[in-house]
């Protein structure tokens, strides 16, 4: 039979194992919060930003009496379509500045993807930039251009070939819907 003191001896061992325990548990917890910590604050940030690019946009549209019915965010820009009043808004950024520009697309007789780069011996391309031309009804106004991607500015292509088609083939489906 054990005695209270071999009882409580017991007891206060088993107290101790418990707290180093609960102490090796709040370190563990706090190692992961510290670890995760870039990330949420990351995350939250890049939200932000995508915020703000939104509200940029629906600002530009509004300022032509037109609201965004579809829109692309990337790093360096952005675009954006009211579909129903046949316009293309387009926000680039190089560095701090911003550039703004829009099409009405019922003054567009088409538009066409610029690949502008250089190709090798080995049927190599390697593109420069990326453009997406706007060419006027009117031969007397000039072309509007979009730069979806320019190496001296984003070195490595990151979906900007992707994202190019795929607004260049809503867009001449939107021009066939003019017509």
């Amino acid at each position: 039979m054990l005695r209270f003191n071999e009882t409580c001896k017991i007891s206060i061992s088993n107290l101790k194992i418990y707290k180093m325990e609960l102490g090796i548990a709040a370190i563990g917890i706090a190692s992961v919060a510290l670890c995760a910590m870039p990330f949420v604050l990351t995350n939250r940030s890049r939200k932000t930003k995508e915020k703000q690019v939104i509200a940029s946009l629906k600002d530009i549209a509004n300022q032509h009496n037109c609201e965004i019915s579809e829109y692309e965010i990337f790093d360096h820009y952005t675009i954006g379509v009211d579909q129903a009043k046949q316009h293309v808004f387009f926000i680039s950024k190089t560095g701090k500045i911003n550039s703004q520009q829009y099409v009405d697309l019922s003054t567009i007789k088409t538009c066409e993807i610029a690949n502008i780069g250089k190709s090798y011996a080995r049927k190599e391309k390697i593109i420069d930039r990326l453009n997406l031309n706007f060419f006027p009804v009117d031969s007397t106004k000039l072309e509007t251009v979009f730069e979806f991607y320019n190496a001296e500015i984003n070195y490595q292509l990151s979906g900007e070939l992707q994202s190019i088609e795929k607004w260049n083939s809503l867009i001449k489906t939107m021009l066939k819907n003019i017509k």
